[in-house]
């Protein structure tokens, strides 16, 4: 028998001396011993808790106090009387060392008996917990105004308020050797697709990470399979945009300590969607197309500016290339050295005003992009065209809701300028048939990436570009693996 599996001993001793050395006499480590009133025989019984994570208040009125106060217990099934008797809603019995050990670390009050290789164990678990607040990352003027919190049972509650459905399923498992990190899937089991929830199922499975401290942690393991900028799992910190997905047929999957819940599968279009989408009149709301087109452009914007004005000035307007370079005369820097150095500035004030405190966040991004901009450009270190088309870049780059996914083009731009300021327009061309041809050969657990638009499926594209109304995308099932898809078009 492996180690692992060795079942607890008959000695209440011996099991707590096992425990304590487990934790190596841990201060919060609390064993309480009590002998309750019996009509028959004796019994010796101790309770374990670490007090730092389990509800004392729990523990005394409704596991110690029903004890002391049991008129009898059975010598030949002690164990049934108490779990009878002890006035906690999840119980369980328990026969192996392993398993005390890990429902200690997660709460739970162990009930040690003399005599008896298996004990109690009673949901004590009181983890400390922040109140639910705005989602910070993904806010909306419309629609719900609650986010999830880092306790995974709370934002599956949250969830199961929208999706009051009894084909809701939740599997939960523990990964990680050193943080027994819980771990749960969430889908509906009459939409899901059954091959793509094997494959999540057994890839998480798989995870050799000893500390799984936030569901990016499980995002990288599961997805380490293609090298690419982009995304393949959608993070959301919204119940609302999570249960809108599971009743799509995907798969949430949700991480304790983590506020993040991951969505798979994700497909490349989803990244526009907003949970406003829906909560405005559809046809009439175009907030989707100027996601799209400010993604694009927030990616041909600088390397065109340094195609137009290096290799192509004759297809700039006279007045322009004029201003252009009148500008040009007054600056040390070549335009791509003068573009990469700004870019770069960008970022680092970007990065810098993230992690800087809130209360001179405001005046830092004052102090680094208007007046170390315009002071550039006083200075004549750099020309003002320069200068509004790397702003523009970044603003355009923000309209993106998902910032992951807008945070996957930053390489991309570069790559960009670097083709632009050597082989000009033809260089973005290369550029843009590499990208598509990357992106059309992703897929993000057997589902293409680009669907529905490559490959094409029409009855999906309602709720692609713009959304239609409601009656005519919610009923409407949706699949996401590349071989419903050729069934389909066969079909059609």
């Amino acid at each position: 028998m492996k180690k692992n599996e060795a079942k607890i001993s008959k000695s209440v001793i011996d099991n707590v001396t096992f425990i304590q050395k487990s934790f190596h006499s841990n201060s919060d480590l609390v064993v309480r011993s009590v002998i309750p009133p019996l009509t028959e025989g004796s019994l010796e019984l101790s309770i374990v808790y670490l007090g730092t994570i389990a509800d004392k208040v729990t523990i005394q009125e409704h596991i110690m106090r029903p004890i002391l106060q049991m008129k009898t217990i059975s010598s030949s099934h002690p164990i049934g009387d108490i779990t009878n008797t002890i006035e906690v809603s999840d119980i369980q019995v328990v026969s192996f060392k392993d398993a005390v050990i890990k429902h200690l670390i997660n709460g739970q009050t162990i009930l040690l008996l003399e005599g008896m290789d298996h004990c109690i164990s009673a949901d004590t678990a009181d983890w400390k917990d922040r109140s639910l607040s705005f989602p910070q990352l993904q806010r909306s003027v419309k629609g719900p105004q609650i986010g999830f919190t880092e306790i995974s049972n709370n934002n599956i509650s949250l969830v199961k308020r929208y999706v009051k459905n009894p084909n809701l399923v939740i599997e939960e498992q523990t990964i990680g050797d050193e943080t027994n990190t819980s771990v749960s899937l969430m889908f509906l089991a009459d939409k899901v697709d059954s091959e793509i929830l094997d494959n999540i199922r057994n890839k998480i499975q798989s995870i050799q990470l000893n500390s799984i401290l936030d569901s990016s942690y499980i995002e990288e393991m599961i997805c380490e399979d293609q090298i690419t900028p982009f995304p393949l799992i959608l993070t959301t910190e919204r119940p609302d945009v999570t249960s809108g997905h599971i009743l799509e047929g995907k798969i949430a999957i949700f991480c304790d300590g983590s506020p993040n819940v991951l969505i798979a599968p994700a497909l490349f279009i989803q990244f526009f969607h907003s949970s406003e989408d829906y909560y405005e009149k559809s046809l009439f709301e175009l907030s989707r197309l100027v996601r799209i087109f400010s993604y694009i452009i927030s990616i041909y914007l600088i390397p065109m500016y340094i195609a137009f004005t290096l290799f192509h000035q004759e297809l700039i307007p006279s007045e322009l290339i004029i201003s252009l370079a009148s500008q040009r005369q007054m600056v040390p820097l070549p335009v791509v050295i003068e573009v990469i150095v700004f870019m770069l500035i960008f970022q680092v004030i970007l990065e810098s005003s993230i992690r800087l405190p809130t209360g001179i966040t405001l005046a830092f991004s004052i102090i680094g992009t208007i007046i170390l901009g315009q002071s550039a450009a006083d200075a004549g270190l750099v020309q003002l065209t320069t200068l509004v088309i790397v702003s523009a870049t970044y603003v355009l780059n923000f309209a993106v809701p998902i910032q992951p996914f807008a945070n996957a083009i930053k390489m991309i731009r570069f790559i960009f300028v670097f083709l632009a300021s050597i082989f000009g327009i033809y260089g973005i061309m290369l550029g843009t048939f590499v990208l598509v041809n990357h992106l059309c050969k992703l897929n993000s657990f057997g589902a293409p990436y680009l669907s529905p638009i490559a490959p094409v499926h029409i009855a999906d594209l309602k709720d692609t570009f713009i959304r239609m109304p409601l009656k005519k995308i919610i009923n409407t099932p949706k699949k996401y693996t590349k071989d419903d898809y050729i069934k389909k078009q066969k079909n059609e």
